[in-house]
């Protein structure tokens, strides 16, 4: 039951985000938002602690399980990844210029820190007689299936993250929804999505056809992107219900990713990599969600300044209104009414452009899953029952390991 519900918490976390979000900040402030979460998640820490069952609990704590953790590795990558999306993101949005030293040094440490992960993991690879577990072990991307299945989340998560910000806020600057009503039309694609994680599960229950479970995804994705792409030159509010359909068809493609993707991880991996394996997974979805986002604030704010700024026929838009939609599109009620429809139709068109690239990137999501791809793919219970054979023969069984075959197995077994 835990490990079929492995997708659909992610769709509903992802959904539900915004959703909990534009409540917060419409009855009380977006300050709030912060002020909930610690204690929120300092509540989940303590629930997963107390419930977590005795028997997957670590043999071994206090310092020899520090020590195996790969403080070095998580330093690279954190440096690397925080980095590059504020750099992204604060020059799209006009925080800071391109040519800024501050940008500039952003994105050079965040390569450098790239780069030296790499050589960090590809140390720990080789050399023998530490105990450090690698953040990110080399031999898994030297695996086909499972690197493909890397690129694939990325690029999912590049496409779904960004479109559960932009649809709700095309609602609200297009539509003049309040943020609320705005993150309830994220609804039918938060259903379809955990629909589609739970069957996900099933379709490979006696038969290993996760790989085609994962094209049949994309393919779904391009199907609904596309459409929402046709639609997304029109302004008129009839036209909600077709969205909403549009994006119910792309979050079940989600759901298929989502779950067939957990899976693909914990079968490729070896017995020692699982936790890396699916860490690695949650990793590049986040990581390629918020670069999505960051890519389609630049794309909004260069049709704005090719649209409306000073070099343009509307050379007169004010220059403050212009540098605050540049931060935020919702600032558009701050302006006149006939300004208003100046900027709706200059968003209506970056939107129209993000669409096309959110599109783009799902096509390349459908190549990148022929990748794993195998005439003979090893069977989901036979690998889940090989893991479970390895956890009893080990001294020191590892409770995300254990976790992880878990997962594999609910996962099949779909929700009961």
């Amino acid at each position: 039951m835990v490990g079929a519900l492995v997708g659909i918490t992610l769709s509903i976390s992802y959904v539900l985000g915004p959703l909990l979000g534009g409540g917060i900040s419409a009855g009380w402030t977006w300050r709030g938002i912060f002020w909930i979460n610690v204690p929120c998640g300092a509540l989940a820490l303590i629930g997963i602690y107390s419930l977590w069952p005795d028997d997957r609990r670590q043999q071994y704590e206090g310092w020899t399980g520090i020590r195996k953790i790969d403080f070095i590795g998580n330093l690279f990558l954190i440096v690397a990844s925080i980095l590059l999306v504020f750099g992204v993101q604060e020059a799209g949005s006009y925080v800071w210029k391109w040519s800024s030293p501050v940008i500039i040094w952003s994105l050079v440490i965040a390569g450098l820190s790239w780069i030296l992960l790499g050589f960090w993991e590809t140390y720990l690879f080789y050399a023998r007689g530490h105990h450090i577990q690698p953040i990110f072990p080399v031999r898994l991307a030297t695996g086909r299936v499972y690197l493909s299945t890397i690129i694939v989340t990325f690029l999912t998560g590049f496409v779904y993250i960004a479109l559960v910000i932009k649809i709700p806020e095309r609602f609200q600057v297009i539509y003049g929804d309040s943020a609320l009503r705005a993150g309830i039309h994220l609804l039918p694609m938060l259903g379809s999505c955990a629909f589609g994680s739970t069957l996900a599960g099933t379709i490979s229950k006696k038969r290993n056809l996760t790989s085609h479970t994962l094209a049949a995804g994309n393919s779904l994705q391009v199907v609904g992107l596309g459409l929402v792409y046709g639609f997304s030159h029109t302004t008129e509010r009839s036209e909600i219900r077709y969205i909403l359909g549009f994006t119910a068809i792309y979050g079940f493609g989600v759901g298929l990713c989502f779950a067939a993707c957990t899976m693909i991880a914990a079968i490729e991996a070896r017995q020692g990599d699982l936790a890396a394996a699916q860490g690695a997974v949650a990793q590049v979805r986040v990581l390629g969600g918020s670069l999505g986002l960051g890519i389609c604030t630049i794309i909004f704010n260069a049709v704005m300044q090719a649209s409306l700024g000073p070099a343009t026929d509307a050379g007169a838009f004010p220059r403050t209104a212009l540098d605050q939609l540049h931060r935020s599109p919702l600032a558009v009620f701050m302006l006149p009414p006939e300004q208003q429809a100046l900027v709706k139709t200059v968003y209506s068109d970056a939107f129209r452009f993000q669409m096309l690239l959110m599109t783009s990137v799902a096509a390349l999501a459908v190549v990148a899953s022929a990748g794993t791809y195998r005439s003979k793919p090893p069977a989901v219970v036979d690998t889940m029952n090989m893991i479970q054979h390895q956890k009893e023969l080990a001294a020191r069984p590892s409770d995300t390991e254990l976790e992880s075959a878990s997962s594999v197995r609910s996962l099949v077994r779909g929700v009961s």
